[in-house]
């Protein structure tokens, strides 16, 4: 019997999935275990490997585009076979969230498709619908009569966020409501929004703006959104700026790496100064979780990377247990992964400080939102000459040119006051301007 193929939950936040690439076309034989296709979860993508042997017999979700878990997106079975028969008889299946099966964490997750189950009002609600109408409150009985375009005709949680006239317009021109982008609140759809995907969008008003293109927000873009929105508007921030003289740490990481067994970036620097830093002052290195202050052992820096799906953070783990040139390497690693999007969720999670650097872009000075439930980030901007002023052997000021980077500490208030977040950014000055301290 033919097998559906399901878009997989592979987080426990995860709702949707984006399809990325698929590694058969129809028609193509494939073998259990192989690498069947790749999805975009969170932050990173995923492969996900064929539990089953056969031939592929449908695609059911096109590269680039997203859908709800437990979505059906493919179907793998005998040539020729019927698979028709294979997607009615999963009807009655359930997925893992309701029945209390075990959530699939690991590349390979394949299953039967469930069929939406119906809500306590009678309505066939898939399960994003289902706590969107229980989150929001809204009324059942305002529901009747849509049109679901979920599998088997599940009410979606894209068919209730829209307005009963674009509902009516949708239905009237066949535009599939969960292909069209919301501009209401909260991303609803609205009368506009389905004249334009149908390919009738209003004339413009005198003097309205013309759009140039409309993207949905979601996906990755979404996921950074929604996490550094919660960090900025529930930590109050609080933030703090130290000029840096960097001329001994420029020739200190000249030094190393005439000699180092693998280069030494200055991000490696940054880290274990850093590292160093919140072992002395270790009150910066916790998190305020459920109303409980969590100090940890573990010194993990997370670098904020640029990669393919946004912004992502790869970690170091205990930090405070390695030395420069392992630091070095494994960051090298981890960016040059992260960059691909082929980070494992475990490499880009459990950090307890961040470092954002920005430097090699030549930003002079910027603000950090903090990442997650972390206590603080530093933002580390570009080295630029400058002049200072400074205190000779004789006590006489002169003003020199000297390279100048600005360091900026951003915290949580609640966590961390103005004397400790001084002392810690100070101690990081110090350190990197007599860098020879981070490895003493």
């Amino acid at each position: 019997m033919a097998e559906i193929i399901i878009m997989p939950k592979l987080g426990f936040n995860m709702d949707e999935g984006q399809l990325v690439k698929w590694h058969k076309a129809v028609g193509d034989t494939v073998t259990k275990g192989e690498l069947l296709f790749e999805i975009n979860t969170d932050k990173t993508t995923m492969p996900v490997e064929a539990t089953t042997a056969g031939t592929v017999l449908a695609i059911l979700l096109e590269e680039g585009a997203f859908a709800d878990v437990f979505t059906p997106i493919g179907v793998v079975g005998a040539p020729g076979e019927d698979y028709t028969a294979a997607l009615a008889a999963a009807k009655g299946g359930k997925p893992a969230e309701e029945t209390g099966a075990p959530e699939k964490s690991a590349p390979g997750a394949s299953a039967v498709s469930a069929a939406p189950g119906p809500s306590p009002e009678g309505l066939k609600l898939t399960p994003k619908a289902k706590k969107l109408v229980k989150d929001e409150g809204i009324d059942p009985a305002s529901l009747a009569g849509i049109q679901g375009t979920g599998y088997q005709g599940g009410v979606t949680a894209k068919d209730i966020k829209a307005s009963p006239l674009a509902r009516k317009i949708a239905a009237a021109a066949g535009v599939d409501l969960a292909a069209v982008a919301g501009s209401g609140p909260g991303g609803k759809v609205m009368k506009t929004d389905v004249l334009s995907h149908a390919g009738s969008p209003p004339a413009p008003q005198e003097g309205e703006k013309k759009v140039l293109s409309v993207t949905p927000y979601k996906g990755i873009r979404k996921i950074i959104g929604d996490k550094l929105a919660q960090s900025k508007f529930t930590a109050p921030h609080l933030y703090f700026t130290e000029p840096v003289d960097v001329t001994s740490l420029t020739a200190f990481r000249q030094q190393l790496n005439e000699t180092a067994d693998v280069k030494i970036a200055v991000s490696d620097l940054l880290t274990l100064a850093a590292a160093k830093a919140l072992k002395k002052y270790p009150a910066v290195n916790a998190s305020l979780i459920n109303g409980e202050v969590i100090s940890y052992k573990s010194i993990n820096v997370g670098t904020a990377v640029a990669g393919n799906n946004g912004l992502i953070v790869p970690v170091v783990k205990d930090v405070q247990e390695k030395s420069l040139t392992d630091v070095a390497r494994e960051s090298r690693d981890l960016v040059a992964r992260a960059k691909e999007g082929r980070l494992e969720s475990h490499e880009y999670s459990g950090g307890t400080f961040t470092i954002s650097n920005l430097g090699m872009f030549g930003v002079e000075n910027f603000t950090a939102i903090i990442n997650g439930t972390e206590a603080a980030i530093l933002a580390v901007s570009s080295v630029r000459k400058k002049a200072v002023v400074v205190t000779g052997e004789n006590g006489e000021d002169s003003i020199v040119i000297r390279p100048m980077m600005n360091i900026q500490l951003s915290v949580d208030h609640r966590l961390i006051d103005g004397l400790l977040a001084v002392q810690f950014l100070g101690y990081i000055r110090r350190l990197l301007e007599n860098p020879m301290l981070i490895l003493v």
